[in-house]
This record gives structure tokens, sequence and C-alpha cells, in this order.
């Protein structure tokens, strides 16, 4: 009787492990973000979000959007070259 207990709680516990897994696999862990709601998404495009400013692009030789980057570059948001290397 006592193998068949032992085998008995051991099936047991293989069972209890794997509901334990398949349950840690399923449930949500809080790292995806929630999808955006219509509301959020037409609050603020990216281009509005960066310091940007209207100057000349040599490149397409008239007055274009530019946006500032953090690590002191300029980007033309037309061409996407840097306007200053363009008049060099």
């Amino acid at each position: 009787m006592s193998d068949f207990v032992t085998a008995m709680t051991g099936a047991g516990l293989t069972v209890a492990v794997g509901l334990t897994a398949i349950a840690r696999s399923v449930r949500p862990t809080g790292r995806h973000r929630a999808p955006r709601t219509a509301a959020e998404a037409t609050l603020l495009r990216p281009v509005e979000a960066l310091d940007a400013s209207r100057a000349y692009c040599p490149a397409e030789d008239r007055d274009t959007l530019q946006l500032h980057l953090r690590l002191g570059g300029v980007r033309c948001t037309e061409c996407r070259n840097d306007p200053t290397e363009a008049a060099q």
C-alpha cells in the first residue's frame, strides 16, 4: 500500500506543478501596456512632441520643419538630412 500512496502523491505533485506552470504562463504579468484608446492616440503626434522649428533646407530649397535632436543634431522632416551638412 505504501508504494501506491507514494505513486499517487508523486502524480498529484506533478499535476500541481504542471497546473502552476500553466497558470503562470496564462495570467497577465503587468509588463504589457494596455492598448491605447482613440482619444489617447490623437492627443499628440510624435512630430509635435519634439523641439521643432521652421528653417531653410538647402536640399529642399525652401523652408521646412526641422527637428532639433537631443544630442545636438538637426534633421529636416522632408528630406531627413542634416541641413547644416548640406549647406557646406
